[in-house]
């Protein structure tokens, strides 16, 4: 699947940043488009909550497809002022566009900040944290933002790979020792051995022997509802 990222990108001109007329004039201003490592590189800030996350692609695909909103570098707080979701014809620049949808998506406003600080500015808020620099191949997820290794550009990921949440086994709160009877107890149907094989490789168990230390380790994840599924 392809990986979108949205951003304000440039005037109506292509190529210049200030001067142009307020709004979206050719609907490339603030636009998405697949996802390309950018030659400074990428630094990658992620929400520390998913709800958040989701919440700043959807404030991203709203304004790339709010007309209203247009690029001039010398009118980048218009789109603080009037928000995403704006019925004024505004403006912003790719760092004020993220500090909008940072508001719209969290409730907070992290303070002003260009690409410059923006890696420093929006960790300080504690509800980012830093994954690090963007290397090929590395997963980028819904409302992952991305920032320039070095003054230059920032994006947030719009649609990204699918997050799979761990699922944990019910907490075991009786007193039988066998994990097999534990995990039944839980609801587990197939307690065979291969399938405690799997359960065990998914909790970090590698070449799992069936050892009473092995089943006594996974009783006690069990019994702490930290065992997974």
């Amino acid at each position: 699947m392809a990986v979108i990222i949205g951003s304000a990108r440039h005037d109506e001109h292509g190529n210049c940043y200030s001067g142009g007329k307020a709004g979206d004039q050719t609907g490339q201003e603030v636009s998405t488009q697949k996802f390309y490592n950018h030659s400074k590189g990428w630094y990658v800030l992620r929400a520390k909550d998913d709800r958040v996350a989701e919440k700043l692609a959807e404030a991203m695909q709203i304004a790339s497809d709010n007309k209203n909103i247009g690029y001039d570098q010398s009118e980048r707080y218009g789109v603080i002022k009037h928000g995403i979701n704006t019925k004024v014809k505004t403006e912003c620049d790719c760092s004020s566009l993220v500090r909008s949808c940072i508001i719209y998506a969290s409730g907070r406003d992290v303070g002003d900040f260009n690409t410059s600080n923006e890696r420093s500015v929006i960790l300080k808020s504690g509800l980012f944290k830093d994954v690090g620099s963007y290397r090929q191949g590395d997963a980028l997820y819904n409302g992952d933002i991305l920032v320039t290794r070095t003054k230059g550009h920032t994006v947030i990921v719009v649609k990204g790979a699918r997050k799979c949440k761990t699922k944990y086994y019910p907490k075991y709160t009786g007193n039988s020792g066998s994990i097999v009877e534990a995990l039944k107890a839980v609801g587990e149907d197939d307690v065979s051995k291969e399938h405690r094989a799997e359960i065990a490789k998914k909790n970090g168990f590698s070449n799992f022997k069936f050892t009473s230390e092995e089943n006594s380790k996974m009783l006690s994840l069990l019994k702490r509802g930290k065992l997974k599924k």
